[in-house]
């Protein structure tokens, strides 16, 4: 078949990180009195994990927040994240169960994957290293300062990085703003269960609960 693209997000995609996420908003929170930290681990996971810092911070910010503002905001978050995943043996990371042997047939197969991720890109690149993965990606796309999924533009980055067009690209991801992005992209996607259940994933193509659960010939199907 015609050379296909694989799209991968990776937090809570290719790795199980939101615990390493969540803890980090908590001192952001005091340093900017936004009020006591009562958003719960689960709360996160279903709300805002995979989307952009700026998403969860207004949500929990009464009135208006000047853009110097929300930039020192999401910086600090930055900070707090990479400090832990730098500092702790695994990072406060791990693979995902029967992700690695899906990207390693993708990539025996000599099909291009690329990361499309929201994260900072030294994050990106030192969770990849952590996980032993890093060499399976030609390419990856940081949406850090790009605008927020379900926009599409950490998608076509990526897709352009990889010298694919739009079409002829599949994306796995995990959460609903993710696969919504996909679709805004033009996109085809695969939705993993670790955040929302398969039954809400309205814009995946291929809805899976674990990865063993995934036939690679469906996901070439798909450009039949």
């Amino acid at each position: 078949m015609e050379k296909i693209s694989i799209l991968w997000d990776l937090d809570g995609t290719i790795i199980d990180s939101a615990d390493l996420y969540y803890e980090a908003y908590r001192p952001v929170f005091k340093k900017y009195h936004l009020g006591p930290f009562a958003m719960t681990e689960e709360e996160y996971r279903s709300r805002y994990f995979g989307q952009g810092v700026e998403v969860c911070l207004r949500d929990h910010i009464d009135g208006p927040v000047s853009d110097e503002q929300m930039a020192a905001m999401k910086w600090d978050y930055l900070l707090a994240a990479n400090k832990h995943l730098m500092s702790s043996p695994d990072g406060g990371i791990r693979l995902l169960p029967g992700v690695e042997e899906v990207i390693n047939a993708f990539f025996e197969k000599g099909y291009p994957m690329a990361i499309a991720s929201t994260s900072w890109l030294p994050t990106v690149v030192h969770s990849l290293e952590k996980v032993g993965l890093l060499e399976k990606f030609a390419n990856i796309s940081s949406g850090f300062l790009l605008p927020s999924k379900p926009a599409p533009d950490v998608f076509l980055l990526a897709a352009a990085l990889n010298r694919m067009p739009a079409d002829r690209c599949v994306v796995f991801e995990d959460s609903l703003a993710g696969m919504r992005g996909a679709k805004n992209a033009g996109m085809k996607c695969v939705g993993i269960s670790t955040s929302v259940d398969v039954s809400k994933m309205i814009d995946a193509d291929i809805r899976i609960d674990s990865y063993p659960d995934l036939k690679i010939e469906d996901v070439e199907r798909l450009f039949d």
